[in-house]
């Protein structure tokens, strides 16, 4: 089974980085590889519970929905700690199903399984 880590740096909103990245992930799942979502800096908002209602106005889907899919595919979506922390979003605001890891257990989730890695 083929891996791939989408490194996702950006938040959901002002760019649509995550949502590139997510709806790769979402590709690269559907045909039976294995995925890990990395949610790095601003791209933890991404995995917050209801974030996105507003981007349904200009036409993209709620990222909860995208990370939601992600996750019942069978992929990992990885929240970094320190992000959330810096930004004062605790492990309840997060959908469902979001792992978090420190900065060097994200490091060593790409030394293990980083056989393609795509960062956004």
């Amino acid at each position: 089974m083929a891996k791939l880590i989408m490194d996702v740096g950006h938040a959901p909103f002002g760019h649509e980085n995550a949502y590139a990245g997510f709806f790769v992930t979402m590709g690269w799942v559907s045909i039976g590889n294995q995925g890990f979502v990395l949610l790095r800096g601003e791209g933890v908002h991404a995995a917050r519970k209801g974030q996105g209602d507003t981007m349904m106005e200009i036409g993209l889907p709620q990222t909860e929905k995208l990370v939601n899919d992600i996750i019942g595919e069978g992929a990992r979506v990885i929240a970094e700690k320190e992000a959330l922390r810096a930004r004062n979003i605790t492990p309840e605001m997060l959908i469902q199903g979001v792992e978090i890891m420190s900065s060097s257990e994200l490091d060593a989730v790409v030394l293990e399984h980083g056989e393609r890695v795509l960062t956004l």
